[in-house]
Formats: C-alpha cells, structure tokens, sequence
C-alpha cells in the first residue's frame, strides 16, 4: 500500500511567512565582451519571507529589470534560485549593486533579537535591527 504524500499548496502560504530554501541570485553575461560567460552568484539571506520575496522584485523590477528591458532577463525557481542573464558588464554591475544594496538595507531593518515589534499607534508591526552573527 503506498503512503500518502502532503504536498504544501504554494496559494496556502501566508505573508510574512518564511521560505522554504534560501534565496540565492545568480547574474550570467553573456554577451561579445565577456565570451567566457563571466557569472557572479549572490546569497539573499536577507530576504527570509514570502512578502519580502514580493517587495525584492517590485522594486529590482521598478528599478533595474524595466528600465533595461532590452538588456536583462531573469527566471525564478521553486527551489529558491534566480537567475539573472545580462547582456554587458555594465549591467550586471547594476544588478549585483542593487542584490547588495537591498539585503543590506534589509539587514538594518531587522530587529537584534528577531522579533517584530508592535507599534502601538498602528496596527502593522515594526521590525527593529538584527546582527548577521545570529
């Protein structure tokens, strides 16, 4: 008899909760000035929950994937993996700088002790700054 299987329904997962892998960004050029196919990979670790995820590529999409439209492509895996397949050095500079940029601004918003904080004017939580020796 074979046992039955619980496979999570992804429409299932709440906002704010975490991700099942870690996400992990890779930018490939590929393009005449870098025949060789020059890669850099970057780990996400800042970005731990499924809204985050959300607000990371509205903004890479706002800021860096429209206005260079012509010049970059990207694909998301379930497993956590994008990868990012730029066409010039020069963009794939923009790419790693906005990567670095967004999970250390992320980092700074996080609480020290990793708990949200409750803004007793609001009814959102406030997060408050978290150290990476955690």
């Amino acid at each position: 008899m074979t046992e039955a299987v619980d496979i999570p329904n992804h429409k299932t997962h709440m906002e704010g909760e975490g991700l099942d892998n870690p996400l992990r960004a890779i930018v490939v050029v590929n393009s005449p000035e870098s025949p060789e196919g020059e890669m850099e990979e970057r780990m996400l670790d800042a970005i731990q929950a499924f809204d985050e995820v959300e607000s990371f590529f509205d903004k890479f999409d706002e800021e860096v994937a429209v206005p260079n439209e012509e010049h970059i492509k990207y694909e998301v895996g379930s497993d956590g993996l994008v990868i990012f397949v730029v066409d010039s050095l020069a963009i794939q500079e923009k790419v790693l700088k906005f990567l670095d940029d967004f999970c250390r601004n992320m980092d700074e918003e996080i609480p020290e002790d990793g708990k949200i904080e409750e803004n007793e004017d609001e009814d959102t939580p406030k997060k408050k700054k978290k150290s990476r020796a955690e």
